[in-house]
């Protein structure tokens, strides 16, 4: 078969980037995210879950509802294709975790030529883990740990710009580790006839993590959001995310309110599936120059509130 030659290359991406800019296949997206895909998804099992805890607390506390949103450093976590809209930055975020442990989320946005690109350091510490024997008896304690590293590079192109980003997986129970590649892919659109943003992400894209000779899957995620800017300080967000391997899908609302350039206010609401109960987040947002301070509450699964802070340098 013959190779395409540089001609055909570019009409194929000016034509996928033609229709991807489309805001019907923002639609279509959102659609087939409400179809259940259960065949599919019977052939999935979930590993890796601290990929699913979020990241920053700007957007922890919008209910997470940052598809359409993304727009700094965190969107190497969210929606790579937001990165082309980040300015030069750094954020870092910290969270008390269950059984003395904690989760840590870093990343760095900058410009590269004619793209943004981005890295980032996830880290799941799960504290001291009880162990049992075959009958049941104690049998001392065990550490536990998942670690991230990402790379992501975003293009725009005029009011559209694609993002995609690739992280090495590593997770590691009582001496046990194992390793995986994912992949996440973005877009973002700004319509042109209202301040609507639209967004729509692929994450977690790959073969799973393989513990001796049982291989879990990633928890893959789908998301498409909208964004409005009802004012120059008020944003709503909503967005439609599709946990495929659970054969779940969640909504997800927030707003922002921005009282001058110092102070921020969120608040979100994520609605569960499947009759599960939905939960009230929110946060509050400080900026002081070039450096901006964040902190959110929101509850997690089984687990109690738990509460992020951020803190994001523009350099």
């Amino acid at each position: 078969m013959k190779c395409l030659d540089g001609g055909v290359k570019k009409d194929l991406l000016n034509s996928l980037i033609y229709w991807l800019s489309r805001p019907y296949a923002f639609v279509l997206f959102a659609a087939f995210l409400l179809v259940p895909s259960t065949q599919l998804a019977r052939a999935l099992e979930s590993g890796a879950e601290f990929l699913s805890i979020g990241a920053g607390a700007r957007a922890s506390g919008m209910g997470s509802a940052y598809t359409a949103l993304s727009d700094d450093a965190n969107s190497i976590y969210y929606n790579p294709g937001g990165l082309a809209l980040a300015r030069r930055e750094v954020s870092l975020m910290h969270s008390a975790w269950a059984l003395g442990g904690s989760y840590d989320f870093a990343a760095a946005a900058f410009p590269a030529g004619d793209y943004k690109a981005a890295v980032s350091f996830t880290r799941l510490d799960h504290g001291t883990l009880e162990g049992r024997g075959a009958g049941g008896e104690r049998s001392g304690g065990f550490g536990a740990s998942d670690k991230s590293v990402g790379l992501a590079l975003a293009r725009g192109f005029g009011g559209f710009s694609l993002g995609a980003g690739v992280k090495y997986i590593s997770s590691s129970i009582s001496g046990y580790t194992a390793s995986a590649l994912a992949f996440d892919l973005g877009a973002v659109k700004k319509l042109a006839a209202a301040p609507v943003t639209l967004g729509l992400a692929a994450r977690n894209l790959g073969r799973g993590l393989k513990y001796a000779e049982r291989r879990e899957n990633l928890p893959l995620t789908l998301n498409a959001g909208a964004a409005w800017a009802v004012l120059p300080s008020v944003n709503l967000a909503a967005e439609v995310e599709r946990l495929v391997h659970d054969r779940r899908t969640s909504f997800s609302v927030g707003t922002e309110y921005a009282m001058g350039n110092s102070l921020a206010l969120r608040g979100g609401y994520a609605a569960g599936s499947g009759g599960a109960p939905g939960s009230l987040c929110g946060g509050l947002g400080f900026n002081a120059g070039q450096f901006r301070m964040d902190y959110s509450f929101a509850p997690f699964g089984s687990l109690d509130t738990t509460r992020k802070f951020s803190l994001s340098m523009a350099f």
